[in-house]
């Protein structure tokens, strides 16, 4: 078991991470990877009471100043749910302390907070863009990333709100029925999913929205990642009985954005993501029954 009251104090002093070694890190990564295990590839909430809200929150990526306000956010307002749309860590400067916030919360408050894949959620993407590096100037062993793997490979894939919401990282596959096919699948079962549900996952994690373009097209993202537009979006939702999709993946220099007459929504939560010159709000979602409401928020 992990001490509560040392990780309340962690999400609250979060430079505190910084300095913790190796052994004082694995017991809060081996936690929540048990409880991942016991959630399925898709979270589905459905709260009791209209007057119930929650937030989505869009890509951190290692930034302390967004997490902080969002971790303060959730503490003042006790939110019903917290879904966390993956990306937690790569680019920024405190890319450790911010994936062990997330997961302090996640062992805090198990049926509050979620944490959905996010394409940063991948050894290859980590190498790529700074984590699996900064993991390893500070560990020194790269056998010791498979506790940071153990976690990524039982997280789940999406979450679907209110039976009508669907949140995902990046967008939808060209396979329609991979929602239902996921559906009752446990994460801790990720071993024995076809190839054609691999590569669904992936798509959904990488996939994005674009408005000018009919069907799916390829993207500049890479092999095997489209962009897709409104009409395939609108069969996709049409055929899983769903009315709205809340994601990330993306940045926009107004914070959020919608797509598809008002049907998707795209967030952000990494406030300045690009820099001082090119600033962005941070966003994010509030839902009160079927309702999305898009917020911007300016962090110091």
């Amino acid at each position: 078991m992990v001490d509560k009251s040392w990780l309340i104090k962690l999400v609250q002093n979060p430079f505190l991470i910084s300095s913790l070694k190796f052994e004082e890190i694995y017991p809060i990564l081996f936690r929540a990877c048990e409880i991942f295990k016991e959630e399925n590839f898709i979270i589905e909430l459905n709260p009791n009471s209209s007057e119930d809200f929650g937030y989505v929150i869009g890509d951190i990526h290692g930034n302390l100043h967004s997490i902080n306000y969002f971790t303060k956010l959730i503490q003042e307002n006790n939110p019903k749910f917290v879904v966390f749309l993956g990306d937690i860590v790569d680019r920024g400067p405190y890319q450790l302390e911010c994936l062990v916030v997330v997961l302090a919360l996640k062992i805090l408050f198990p049926r509050k907070v979620y944490l959905l894949r996010g394409n940063h959620e991948t050894i290859e993407t980590n190498q790529d863009y700074g984590f699996y590096k900064l993991f390893l100037t500070k560990y020194h062993q790269s056998s010791k990333f498979g506790s940071i793997l153990m976690v990524y490979e039982v997280l789940p894939l999406c979450c679907i709100i209110n039976n009508k919401i669907l949140c995902v990282h990046g967008g939808i596959p060209s396979d329609f029925n991979a929602i239902t096919e996921l559906k009752n699948r446990k994460t801790a079962n990720h071993t024995n999913l076809t190839q054609n549900l691999r590569d669904s996952m992936f798509q959904m994690m990488w996939n994005d929205p674009k408005e000018e373009i009919q069907g799916f097209s390829k993207s500049f993202r890479g092999e095997g990642i489209s962009f897709f537009g409104e009409d395939v979006f609108i069969d996709f939702m049409e055929k899983n009985n769903l009315r709205y999709l809340i994601r990330s993946h993306e940045c926009f220099s107004e914070g959020y954005r919608w797509f598809f007459n008002k049907r998707l929504l795209s967030i952000f939560s990494s406030n300045n993501y690009q820099g001082a010159l090119n600033p962005n709000p941070a966003s994010h979602a509030v839902i009160r029954g079927k309702e999305i409401i898009p917020k911007n928020v300016k962090i110091l």
